[in-house]
């Protein structure tokens, strides 16, 4: 099953992630929204301080103007009063006073339109209509007395004006004393709204400041946000750069959960992927350049040693009955490397001529079961024991018979030549995933980091007398059947070899 198969099923189920679209978006989301309750406060801080300054100018400011007004009149007024027993002429004293009692209820409306409208700009204010009342009412109260106070002025009774005096100056300077007290209240209130509208105003500046402090500072966290998540795009470019260039080894991606780290994940397996392919196809290459070169070398050389061999055979017949016995050692060693040669002559032709598998649907446990049996001898020879571990109820897989128990021979002899003081091998078969696992271990002393790198090359061998061809067939033989073979480190010493078949489909079963 291919890989991207099995993570629609692994994750077909997940819920949607984000994309780097969305993050971007609500990174600039974040920074507009930051942007906007600065612009917001900024605005409501104006709006409050031109509130203020309505306040002042449309609502204090009228009252005081017209509170003064009334009280100039009134003091006036109180003074006319106070000099009137020694006016001398009482007709235009009389004319004055009317004139000015006239103006002060004049500014007595005036200035209750002036708090009236105050009460519309700022419904909060103190109530300065209830003590301009009551002064009214005063002054009112006072209209009799001032009458007789001009009848004994017209009249020029002296007695009569100061006793009237006395009683009007009270209530008129009274009147006085209290507009200049309800004046300090309104200058009061003004001077405390003034004091807010500059507490306000500082705060709002500093609050201004610290918003655009803190707009900026999101903007830039906004921006090394989309920074981070493009950063991946970045790497990818480089990478496709290198692999241009002929870097075919894949990298450890970053990890994260949106496309640019799938992307970076996927680019790095097509990488790991096509340098696989570079290499098995420089292996093939290998391989077929050298099966023709074996195919020819053993063509040649396969007469030369029929014919050394059937001459060898002569001579060995004409020695039969001689007593000369270092000649018949000669003969024997002369046999002994033809076989040897014409061994290997059939090996090279094996790596030449390696014929496709025909695959069937087998139990692989059944086959190692009989390749353990049939190499019993020869281990116990050896010192050496197999032991088999084998799961009930394998797939069957899709496998050539002769070729894959070669490809196990090979194996156990090159575990059982691992431990030359003999030992245990361990052979297991199980499934995993699509796939049947054959695993070889041995205890020998263990493969290095650099052998094992090598170690399926043809003709490359450890061993001094191996052709090096061994694994290398035995590589050919599991690719072929569209399987992988790997070499690992064992835990607690030897090596691990491991063939991965895939599992027969239900229609060839």
């Amino acid at each position: 099953m291919r890989r991207d198969s099995w993570g629609y099923l692994l994750h077909g189920n997940r819920v949607k992630r984000r994309t780097v679209a969305t993050r971007v978006l609500l990174s600039f989301a974040f920074t507009l929204l930051a942007f906007a309750v600065t612009a917001f406060w900024s605005v409501t801080a104006q709006r409050r301080t031109a509130a203020d300054s309505e306040e002042l100018s449309k609502g204090y400011l009228p009252v005081a103007l017209k509170l003064g007004q009334l009280r100039a009149t009134q003091a006036t007024l109180a003074t006319l009063i106070d000099g009137l027993p020694d006016e001398r002429d009482p007709v235009s004293a009389r004319l004055l006073l009317n004139t000015l009692v006239s103006a002060r209820h004049a500014k007595f409306l005036e200035t209750k339109a002036a708090i009236a409208e105050l009460g519309e700009v700022t419904p909060s204010h103190p109530d300065f209509a209830a003590e301009l009342a009551v002064i009214e009412g005063d002054v009112d109260s006072d209209k009799q007395g001032l009458e007789r106070l001009l009848a004994a002025a017209f009249e020029g009774d002296k007695d009569s004006i100061n006793r009237e005096i006395i009683q009007v100056g009270a209530i008129e300077h009274g009147c006085d004393k209290r507009l200049h007290t309800l004046a300090d209240h309104v200058s009061s209130s003004m001077e405390t709204l003034s004091n807010d509208a500059k507490v306000r105003e500082r705060r709002s500046l500093w609050a201004l400041v610290a918003l655009a402090v803190l707009t900026f500072i999101v903007g830039v966290l906004a921006s090394l946000r989309v920074r981070r998540l493009l950063a991946p795009l970045g790497r990818v470019t480089e990478r496709a750069q290198a692999v241009a260039r002929g870097d075919l080894t894949p990298h450890e991606a970053a990890r994260g959960d949106d496309e640019l780290a799938e992307l970076a994940t996927t680019f790095e397996d097509m990488v790991g992927a096509v340098g696989r392919a570079r290499t098995e196809a420089l292996s093939n290459e290998r391989l077929a350049a050298i099966g023709k070169m074996a195919a020819h070398v053993t063509h040649e050389i396969r007469n030369p040693l029929s014919s050394i061999g059937l001459n060898v055979e002569l001579l060995e017949e004409e020695l039969g009955a001689s007593p000369n016995a270092d000649a018949k050692n000669l003969l024997t060693a002369i046999s002994r490397e033809l076989g040897r040669l014409e061994q290997l002559s059939e090996e090279y032709l094996r790596v030449a001529r390696l014929p496709s598998p025909r695959m069937e649907a087998e139990d692989v446990g059944a086959l190692v079961n009989d390749v353990v049996s049939f190499t019993n001898k020869e281990m116990e020879r050896a010192g050496s024991t197999v032991k088999v571990a084998i799961a009930q109820k394998l797939p069957p897989a899709l496998f050539d018979e002769a070729q894959l128990r070669q490809a196990l021979l090979n194996l156990l002899r090159n575990a059982r030549e691992a431990m030359p003081e003999g030992g245990t091998i361990d052979l297991g078969v199980r499934a995993e995933g699509m796939s049947v696992v054959v695993t070889v271990d041995d205890r020998g002393s263990g493969i290095s980091e650099e052998v094992r790198a090598r170690i399926f090359d043809p003709f490359f061998s450890t061993k001094g007398e191996g052709t090096g061809l061994g694994l290398a067939i035995t590589r050919q033989i599991v690719e072929a059947h569209g399987g992988t073979i790997s070499c690992a480190p064992r835990d607690g010493g030897g090596t691990t070899f491991r063939i991965a078949l895939p599992i027969a489909p239900a229609r060839a079963t």
